[in-house]
């Protein structure tokens, strides 16, 4: 058997080898300090009050979920160099469009990760497999591999905050790296709290998770009215902070490997025809992006009534008023309201 730090070494040259970025080792020990944040912040309650369900306060107690855990080795996936089309990014979060967040097990970020798992357990490492996420910033910042933000986003120096963090926790104690628990933001920075179009950032790392666009995306409730305008053309996840961030600026600048895939599903990308989506559309454009959180189609249809009512074009005025036939009344309010809003001159 290979002693703790030989062991150590030869993951973290697959997880280079498979194209992870960054990885670092750290305890399976309980986040005692992020449990007591979360129940400090009342609007947090609807991921703290709901049990065996993965949410956030889960994954605080590896000990109560997987008690045989001695270590968290955690990786950072980063698609900073993604040059991506313009077509797409008014639209959809680039975490989204780079399919790397809790990725499909077909998709090649999905294999990446699939084959790291298979690496670990070729090693004769167990590890935890069920629905509870232990909290991956917090864990890899611990881990040494990220820093953070004041927009509560993740950070390395070589990819800014276009990153995705995965996280295994394994029965097999490994040599620990020392952690990066600070945040690198200068101090009298702004420029993230300034950008957010629906103000969801209150303080330096400090969200107002019910304002975030992305929340307002995959909500089945009556989005505000308040709020709508502030979303833009936002219909799954926003970059508005990351975009503006100045620690972002260097990476966004040196982007330039085009993703042929994105550039194909370009072609086909249109909002009108997912206010009015059909199963096929949704298969071939949307899903293959937009598989995270939303599986109600008549909320992508919500989303792109908003969408086109704040686009300003009035060419979309016929294909909102066939949106009205929609049985959901979610998707009719707001193509009404879109129409009221484009028809005002």
């Amino acid at each position: 058997m290979m002693d703790k730090k030989e062991l150590t070494k030869k993951i973290k040259m697959k997880a280079l080898e498979l194209g992870f970025s960054k990885i670092g080792t750290t305890t399976a020990d309980d986040f005692v300090e992020y449990e007591q944040e979360l129940n400090s912040r009342p609007d947090y309650t609807p991921w703290i009050n709901t049990p065996g369900t993965g949410y956030l306060i889960d994954g605080c107690r590896p000990s109560t979920f997987y008690p045989e855990g001695k270590s968290i080795i955690c990786t950072v996936y980063g698609f900073s160099d993604i040059l991506f089309p313009e077509e797409l990014t008014p639209y959809v979060g680039r975490a989204y469009l780079s399919r790397s967040y809790r990725p499909l097990e077909e998709s090649s970020c999905g294999l990446r990760v699939n084959a790291f798992k298979d690496f670990i357990k070729s090693l004769g490492i167990s590890m935890y497999e069920g629905g509870i996420i232990v909290p991956e910033r917090m864990a890899c910042a611990r881990a040494g591999v990220i820093t953070y933000g004041k927009n509560n986003f993740a950070y390395t120096e070589e990819d800014g905050s276009f990153i995705i963090l995965y996280t295994f926790v394994v029965d097999t104690e490994l040599e620990c790296d020392e952690p990066t628990i600070i945040c690198k933001c200068p101090p009298d920075c702004q420029e993230c709290i300034k950008a957010c179009p629906t103000h969801a950032i209150a303080q330096a790392r400090r969200l107002l998770p019910l304002n975030c666009v992305l929340r307002n995306n995959l909500s089945n409730m009556v989005i505000p009215y308040e709020l709508r305008e502030c979303l833009g053309t936002k219909i799954h996840g926003c970059d508005a902070c990351q975009l503006a961030c100045p620690r972002n600026k260097k990476v966004l600048a040196n982007a330039s490997k085009k993703d042929l895939f994105l550039e194909e599903l370009k072609k086909d990308f249109d909002l009108e025809r997912i206010l009015l989506l059909d199963e096929k559309y949704y298969q071939n454009v949307v899903y293959p992006i937009m598989y995270n959180y939303i599986r109600d189609m008549d909320l992508f249809r919500r989303n792109a009534a908003i969408a086109l009512g704040n686009t300003g074009d009035q060419s979309h005025i016929p294909a909102l008023k066939k949106a009205l036939e929609n049985a959901n009344p979610l998707v009719r309010d707001v193509a009404q309201w879109a129409i009221d809003k484009l028809s005002v001159k």
